[in-house]
């Protein structure tokens, strides 16, 4: 099969909706939205561009394709399925370019839910079976879009404790590091997911991700970054009895800046004892270490427990170590320059509570940092911010009519007619109709194969930290 074939890049179903519209279709009009109900308040739309670039961009359609496509449609479903036809002639008389226009909000802008995101409509009428034919594509902007709204959230909750514990924010861009490449469901989706926490934050180990901001956000520098970092093959290597060698080998050894060890190879307390308590050989290294260079850090990673209760721990047993003090708001910060790292099984209601946990024993957030993996790349599905793909309008024997859907589940509502998407100064949207006045903040960023809006990662990574300001959610 030829990779990346447009004509079979849908849903089976929508194979046959080209001959179930009503006679007389010229035009149909659709929208994506993050439904109300959604986890999160605002959605930041990401990952278009990317999708636009690698798939629809360009001549996409040819004869081979389209004889593949009827070739495995007469055998998947059943002869005389496929609408060859109209797929030759987007091939052989628009050149291979797909008859479409699609607007949408500017990437990385945090919208309110339940307002239109991104529209499509095709502009010929023999293609008017194309922009839901599409969906199945363009709704897969759900996955990036729900994880640059994940990690946005979590940095206004680390920002908001680092506020409340007066911390300083120097490292607010590195206290979610992405650990999610082993846990995701294949590389290219590691590699959107990655991309969207760097909207945010600029730590990650998802090295593939660092390839979306250059080859399709126009992108000219490194966007994430991490550390020398051990695991427990390297901790573990001398095994139970020569631990404390082990670790003193991976001091000696580390490169100047921040070295992070994971400490619960076999027991969490006495690995902290040895590496914080003078008298330990490890703890001389690690005092060799931070003094050798200005900026050099160590961070501590236990990666097993309850998470609350271990990071309280770790942080009384470093306090001892290496001593504390208070900052200007009254909550303890280390003396030395050591963190906290915690990795395991995180999500955004246990970085809540953590935070809120050491709050409470009376310790600034800026001695953690927070490592995710699967929460981050895999813990997301479609309806965590209840994206939806839906035809709101449909041109027919000349005339516009309204197309909607009303369950008995209200929720599940959808929009009529054409729009246009308002925004006031508080930087909140509203979904009005397509005359209403006002300035549309869906722009055209795509038609007739073109791609008519490029921009750069910085753009949309400064849309992010500029507009990302509302309130925490609780």
């Amino acid at each position: 099969m030829i990779e990346n074939n447009i004509c079979l890049l849908t849903d089976s179903y929508k194979l046959t909706h080209h001959y179930l519209y009503p006679k007389g279709t010229e035009r149909i009009y659709s929208y994506l939205e993050s439904r109300s109900g959604a986890e999160f308040n605002k959605t930041i739309f990401y990952g278009l561009q990317y999708i636009l670039k690698k798939y629809l961009e360009g001549s996409v359609v040819s004869e081979e394709k389209v004889l593949e496509a009827e070739k495995i449609v007469d055998a998947h479903i059943a002869p005389g399925i496929f609408n060859t036809d109209d797929w030759m002639y987007i091939a052989q008389e628009l050149d291979g370019k797909l008859p479409v226009e699609i607007k949408a909000v500017p990437e990385g802008t945090p919208v309110n839910v339940g307002n239109a995101l991104m529209t499509i409509e095709n502009t010929d009428k023999h293609a008017y079976w194309l922009p839901n034919y599409l969906e199945s594509l363009l709704l897969q902007v759900w996955y990036p879009s729900t994880i640059a709204t994940l990690s946005a959230e979590v940095k206004k909750l680390c920002n908001f404790y680092l506020d409340i514990t007066g911390s300083s924010k120097d490292n607010l861009n590195f206290m979610l590091h992405d650990f999610g490449y082993r846990g995701a469901s294949s590389t290219e989706s590691s590699r959107l997911a990655g991309s969207a926490h760097l909207l945010s934050f600029s730590g990650t180990d998802t090295v593939p991700a660092l390839a979306i901001p250059t080859n399709y956000y126009n992108s000219n520098e490194i966007q994430g970054f991490s550390v020398q970092a051990t695991e427990h093959s390297v901790m573990t290597a001398m095994g139970p009895e020569g631990e404390m060698d082990q670790a003193i080998n991976v001091v000696q050894n580390a490169h100047d800046g921040i070295l992070s060890i994971v400490i619960d190879s076999y027991n969490y307390k006495n690995f902290l004892e040895n590496a914080c308590i003078k008298g330990h050989g490890l703890n001389d290294e690690i005092i060799t270490f931070l003094n050798k260079t200005e900026g050099n850090k160590v961070v501590f990673r236990p990666d097993s427990g309850e998470p609350i209760s271990t990071t309280i721990d770790c942080l009384e047993i470093i306090e001892r170590g290496f001593g504390s003090q208070e900052n200007s708001k009254g909550y303890k910060t280390f003396k030395a320059n050591i963190g906290l790292l915690w990795g395991d099984g995180l999500d955004y209601h246990k970085i809540r509570d953590i935070l809120f946990g050491i709050k409470a024993q009376g310790w600034a957030a800026e001695n953690l940092i927070f490592g995710m993996g699967g929460g981050l790349h895999t813990a997301v599905n479609r309806d965590t911010q209840r994206n939806a793909f839906k035809c709101s309008a449909q041109l027919r024997n000349g005339e516009w009519i309204d197309i909607f859907k009303k369950p008995l589940d209200s929720s599940k509502k959808s929009k009529k007619g054409r729009f246009k998407l308002l925004r006031n100064d508080d930087f909140e949207f509203k979904t009005v109709p397509k005359d209403a006045e006002g300035e549309d903040q869906l722009r055209t960023v795509f038609k007739d194969g073109e791609l008519l809006i490029d921009e750069n990662f910085e753009e949309i990574k400064n849309r992010t930290e500029k507009y990302n300001k509302f309130p925490v959610n609780s």
